[in-house]
C-alpha cells in the first residue's frame, strides 16, 4: 500500500485487508494509528473501479467497527486528489476539515470522519473477521 499511496508511511501498529482477484492483489485498505475509540484508514487499489465489491466494503468496515469496537474512523485525503475526494464523499464520509500543506503533493488534506452509526455497510450483528491479514 505505501507504494500505490505516494508519500505514505504506516504507523508500526497498521493492520491490512487485501483483496485478491485470480492470484494478484487489486486492492487494499489498511487501519493503522489505533487509540482506545479510534483509527486512521487508507485505501489504495489497482487503479481501476472493479474491485470494490460490497463484500469487500463490509469486511473493510466490519474490522474498525466491529472487532476493534471503534466509534469512528478517519481518512485523510490530498486535496489535489480529485478523485479520491469525489468516492470518498459519495462512501458516506463526512468532512471535517483541513490540514493546510499537510499533504505529500504540497496541498490540503481533507479531514473525513465515520461514526459507527453512520456506516451503511456494516454487516448484521455477530459478523466478525478471524484477523487482519
Amino acid at each position: 500500500m505505501e507504494a500505490r499511496i505516494p508519500g505514505m508511511r504506516f504507523y508500526d501498529d497498521a493492520q491490512c485487508i487485501g483483496h485478491e482477484r485470480d492470484g494478484a492483489l487489486v486492492g487494499a485498505v489498511g487501519y493503522d494509528h489505533f487509540s482506545h475509540n479510534a483509527c486512521m484508514v487508507h485505501l489504495a487499489s489497482d487503479g481501476t473501479r472493479r474491485w470494490l465489491t460490497r463484500k469487500f466494503i463490509r469486511l473493510a468496515m466490519a474490522y474498525p467497527f466491529n472487532q476493534l469496537g471503534c466509534s469512528r474512523i478517519t481518512c485523510l485525503v490530498s486535496s489535489k486528489n480529485t478523485e479520491s475526494l469525489r468516492f470518498t464523499r459519495h462512501f458516506g464520509w463526512i468532512e471535517e476539515g483541513r490540514m493546510r500543506r499537510a499533504s505529500p503533493d504540497g496541498g490540503d488534506f481533507v479531514v473525513f470522519g465515520m461514526l459507527r452509526e453512520e456506516c451503511r455497510y456494516l454487516p448484521g450483528a455477530g459478523f466478525w473477521l478471524s484477523k487482519a491479514v
